[in-house]
């Protein structure tokens, strides 16, 4: 994995000496998939609310959706509300970030794919999960 330093310390107006830069999770987390966009790495940061008994209600039902679907690592980790999911298969990537987003209203998922987050994340992933070859 290689990364170039320079990218996390970005050029400001009123000094030349670059030592310190804030940085955020989404920050970290985009440049690790942009670090990895060769390996076609997937990562869904997932979101679980603590709220009340329709999340943990949300979260079974999710858990055995993913079973039914196969995906029993994913549906494992989910269950133990594992806040970052790595993919190095963009088929199964593209499968359980579909599953949590379309089945279950109290978790959320973001994408992250090739130094991409949002919808740019969800295009190139949907072309390397359905690549023919």
């Amino acid at each position: 994995m290689n990364m170039n330093i320079d990218t996390l310390f970005p050029a400001t107006e009123d000094t030349d000496d670059f030592v310190v830069t804030a940085l955020n999770h989404q920050d970290i987390v985009l440049a690790l998939s942009a670090a990895l966009a060769t390996e076609k790495v997937a990562v869904l940061h997932m979101l679980y609310p603590r709220t009340d008994a329709r999340t943990h209600r949300s979260l079974d039902e999710l858990v055995d959706r993913l079973h039914g679907h196969g995906l029993h690592q994913v549906a494992r980790l989910v269950s133990q509300e594992a806040h970052y999911l790595v993919f190095k298969e963009p088929v199964k990537a593209w499968k359980a970030f579909n599953e949590i987003r379309h089945d279950s209203l109290a978790i959320g998922v973001h994408l992250y794919y090739r130094g991409f987050v949002g919808e740019a994340a969800e295009r190139a992933l949907d072309v390397d999960a359905h690549a023919k070859g």
